[in-house]
């Protein structure tokens, strides 16, 4: 049996898009996605520190606007560990972060390719590109762009340790038993 992986989904702006956007921008949005993949029970993202984990649903977020299944893994969690060690010290360190062409949206979508085969849905991966397309869209993410690398999603401190997933199991089971 494979481990589920889910992709949390969370609107940065907390429902302004929605409200905003159509006036705004000449285009209905339905949020402002910051994506993680949840995988033997950990929530893993990547920002401008890095790739961060805490335990699902740990961020400073708090819940996710959508959680999405999208399949099962049988990668073991050693190997895939190995290949997050790999991501964080080559493609998704922090320093390459960019708010617009290689976010949290890009890991997400990478992770879940490794894991199960799979990507993430592409009106969040193409997010920048569908507000370039309206009439003041290329200005505003040119201005967005110029504030800096984009919000710092970290753990909540709360929920930062990191368990190994047999550690989860075995609390699981005697969560179960009594």
């Amino acid at each position: 049996m494979g481990s589920p992986v889910k992709l949390y989904v969370y609107d940065l702006s907390g429902g302004l898009s929605k409200i905003l956007s159509k006036s705004l921008l000449g285009r209905q949005l339905e949020g402002i996605w910051h994506t993680a993949i949840v995988v033997f029970e950990k929530e893993y993202f990547f920002g401008s520190d890095g790739v961060k984990s805490c335990r699902a649903g740990g961020t400073i977020l708090q819940e996710p606007h959508e959680i999405i299944p999208l399949g099962e893994t049988f990668v073991p969690y050693a190997l895939f560990n190995e290949y997050l060690q790999g991501l964080k010290e080559s493609r998704f360190a922090g320093s390459s972060y960019d708010l617009l062409k290689h976010n949290c949206n890009h890991f997400s979508d990478e992770l879940a390719q490794f894991l199960c085969g799979t990507r993430i849905p592409k009106h969040i991966l193409n997010l920048p590109d569908i507000i370039r397309e309206t009439p003041v869209g290329s200005t505003l993410l040119h201005l967005i762009e110029g504030l800096g690398r984009g919000p710092n999603i970290t753990a909540d401190r709360r929920n930062s340790r990191e368990d190994s997933p047999e550690f989860l199991q075995l609390n699981s089971a005697i969560e179960e038993i009594r």
